[in-house]
């Protein structure tokens, strides 16, 4: 896993700025990984009080890695490096590399607010995207992970041009890039509706599988 600047490769030339989450960017993350935290404590309770054996034992201890893996993902050191030739972003395994030469411009939104932003103060989190000449998404950097003094700081040390929206939703700005968005980003609902679903039908499974286990034994 790439978690640390001393696993750059040589191949992308020497690190010249290293960024890390502050702490502050930390309570977003730890809300994105209670879903996944809560489906292993379902399934440690579900293995407590059941003990059940033989396949259903199987299934429950690969859901509870599953949700462990996937509170990780949130969880874990993030890095990212500008080096003299490319911008990094750690990865589970190696980096996420792009040339600095293919990066065209660079789009920061302090605030990206939703789809439809409710009246008042609207919530949003700070978001990055590295642009190609063609308009295209290189890389980008979620406010869940980071805040925005070092999406501003990343975006400044770059050497390209840094484009800055104090507050926008995704379709305002589609409008300037409309190959930069990503779908998940453009439509949060529907992911997070999906992400629910899912976790209510696999919690589901894991009651009915500690309930009826005898009928697999």
């Amino acid at each position: 896993m790439a978690e640390t600047v001393r696993q750059v490769p040589e191949k992308y030339s020497a690190p010249q700025h290293v960024f890390h989450p502050r702490i502050t960017s930390y309570g977003r993350r730890i809300w994105a990984a209670v879903p996944p935290l809560l489906l292993v404590a379902v399934v440690l309770l579900a293995l407590y009080y059941r003990r059940p054996r033989g396949p259903v034992l199987a299934v429950l201890i690969f859901l509870a890695l599953v949700g462990g893996i996937i509170a990780y993902g949130y969880l874990r050191p993030a890095l990212t490096v500008i080096t003299q030739t490319h911008f990094l972003k750690s990865r589970w395994i190696g980096f996420h590399a792009v040339p600095r030469d293919r990066v065209h411009q660079v789009v920061t939104v302090d605030k990206l607010l939703p789809p439809r932003p409710k009246p008042g103060k609207p919530r949003g989190r700070p978001y990055l995207w590295l642009v190609t000449e063609t308009g295209k998404r290189a890389m980008a950097l979620d406010g869940i992970v980071w805040d925005t003094a070092s999406l501003k700081s990343f975006a400044d040390l770059s050497g390209a041009q840094h484009v800055n929206f104090k507050q926008a939703t995704p379709d305002q700005v589609s409008k300037h890039w409309p190959k930069l968005v990503s779908w998940h980003v453009r439509y949060p609902r529907l992911r997070y509706a999906a992400s629910s679903l899912a976790l209510v039908l696999v919690i589901v499974l894991v009651v009915w599988l500690t309930f009826v286990q005898t009928t697999f034994q």
